[in-house]
């Protein structure tokens, strides 16, 4: 079989082509770190990757979530304890009152300080979280839960639970509802009594002059009915509170999952798209070699004359 100068010239470029092409592959690879530079190359593993991608952005982005979710919470919780420390002062503070020996100065000084842990719970009531968000008032998060109207405080908000989605199978909600912690709390005269009314009234009871022997048994009767609804109201915040810690450990459980996850997902598209670089290198060596062996072939070859070939 002949061979034309130019069909061994046309030969010789598209080999030395094929070294160069190899070679910018390998250079390629080894710049970017992905072993896949086009889907055709791996059309199964390129949507393998791109699958693996999006499952480990929508991880990422639950793991932000139960952030958010851990602040919000976190937040809630430590509310709820300063309405549980106020509650058990109040209670304290309802004890003393029954000494007989005080008189009415001494339990209006109570009623006082009373007064002041109302002001303080209604402050708690209408605490928000980082982003904003009242705690206590539902769906509706940028509506402030408590109002005191002057005849007593109103609730506001509703009895909805704003939930994230902490992992692709669970949402976790993040408030309380402020019937749930202040409202609907049960009555010692049977029915329910919020927690503002209890304190309302034991401030009243202890504002009113004792004279007969009827205010006394007023006064006995008003104290009893505020302790038995104050213990109420504490054990009704510790169930939520105790909630609330429940969702609380339930986020570091799925924060330990998507951690294990991230891994998985990091270490599937390593092995899916990731370079080998040892392997990678000892191309590009091999490459090169064979690019200037083809080179010198190629010039050796097309220097050659018809009376080289004769001789």
């Amino acid at each position: 079989m002949r061979v034309s100068s130019n069909t061994s010239y046309e030969l010789g470029i598209a080999a030395l082509n094929r070294q160069q092409t190899a070679q910018v592959k390998t250079l390629e690879q080894i710049s970017s770190g992905k072993r896949l530079l086009s889907p055709s190359e791996s059309p199964a593993a390129y949507v393998r990757a791109l699958e693996v991608s999006q499952a480990d952005a929508g991880n990422t982005q639950y793991a932000a979530n139960r952030q958010s979710a851990t602040s919000s919470l976190g937040m809630l919780e430590g509310t709820l304890k300063d309405v549980t420390n106020l509650v058990q002062n109040a209670q304290e503070l309802a004890v003393y009152a029954g000494n007989g020996t005080l008189n009415d100065s001494g339990r209006t000084a109570i009623a006082t300080e009373l007064r002041g842990n109302l002001d303080e719970l209604l402050s708690l009531s209408n605490r928000t979280d980082a982003n904003g968000q009242y705690l206590f008032s539902g769906f509706q998060g940028a509506t402030k839960p408590f109002v005191d109207t002057g005849s007593g405080v109103q609730y506001m908000g509703d009895d909805g639970m704003r939930r994230v989605q902490a992992s692709d199978s669970r949402q976790l909600a993040v408030n309380a509802s402020g019937q749930e912690v202040f409202e609907r709390i049960p009555a010692s005269g049977g029915g329910y009594q919020s927690l503002f009314k209890t304190l309302s009234d034991l401030i009243g009871v202890l504002e009113t002059p004792v004279v007969t022997t009827a205010d006394k048994t007023a006064l006995a009767n008003g104290l009893n009915a505020a302790q038995s609804n104050l213990s109420s109201s504490l054990d009704n915040v510790l169930r939520v509170r105790s909630d609330v810690g429940t969702r609380m450990n339930e986020v570091d459980t799925l924060n330990d999952a998507g951690d294990e996850l991230s891994i998985q997902y990091k270490q599937q598209l390593a092995d899916l798209q990731d370079v080998d670089y040892a392997k990678a290198i000892s191309s590009l060596a091999q490459q090169q070699t064979y690019l200037q062996a083809t080179q010198q072939a190629f010039l050796k070859v097309q220097g050659l004359s018809l009376f080289d070939y004769l001789r």
